[in-house]
Formats: structure tokens, C-alpha cells, sequence
């Protein structure tokens, strides 16, 4: 199940070190990065956490929250549209 929308970064400041931010929506990650803690950045990816804290990038979520049925509020034509898009939006699903 897909519990978090997150941001893969790679800060610059410390040797290159990856982490990954769970956050509400997308672009809160890189405002928390940027304006809270002033690193310099390099965004790696996009995606969602599932509750076993694995990173999925969009497409690989769109995948996992259908088979978990976390799209079976939206209607047809809008779960076939992530589906065929392969492109997870956070609004999707919370």
C-alpha cells in the first residue's frame, strides 16, 4: 500500500549522500530542502514510500497502488488514465 508521496535527492553539500523526503505532495520535498534546510540539491526521482518504507518511482506506484486497490474510488476512465500513463499523482490517491 502506498502511504506517502516522496522525493529522491542527492545533497551535494554532504559528499553526495542520497535521501529520500516523505512528503503530503511532491513539491513539498524540495521546498523542505531548500528553504528550511538551505542544501544545495539534485533531484533523483520522484515517487512514493509503501508501508514497508520501499521507494517506488511513478510509474512503479501507479502499479502498486492499483493492484492494492487504492485507485477503486476514481472511475474507469480516470484509473485507465494513470494506468496507461504510468504517471502516479499524489492527487490520485489522497
Amino acid at each position: 500500500m502506498i502511504v506517502s508521496a516522496a522525493v529522491k535527492f542527492i545533497l551535494d553539500d554532504y559528499c553526495g549522500t542520497e535521501v529520500c523526503i516523505p512528503v503530503h505532495r511532491h513539491k513539498d520535498g524540495m521546498l523542505i530542502c531548500e528553504r528550511l534546510l538551505g542544501y544545495k540539491l539534485y533531484c533523483l526521482a520522484e515517487g512514493f514510500l509503501t508501508d514497508a518504507d520501499e521507494f517506488l518511482d511513478r510509474a512503479a506506484a501507479a502499479e502498486h497502488a492499483y493492484e492494492c486497490g487504492q485507485l477503486d474510488w476514481l472511475g474507469e476512465e480516470d484509473k485507465e488514465s494513470v494506468m496507461i500513463s504510468e504517471c502516479l499523482m499524489s492527487e490520485d490517491l489522497w
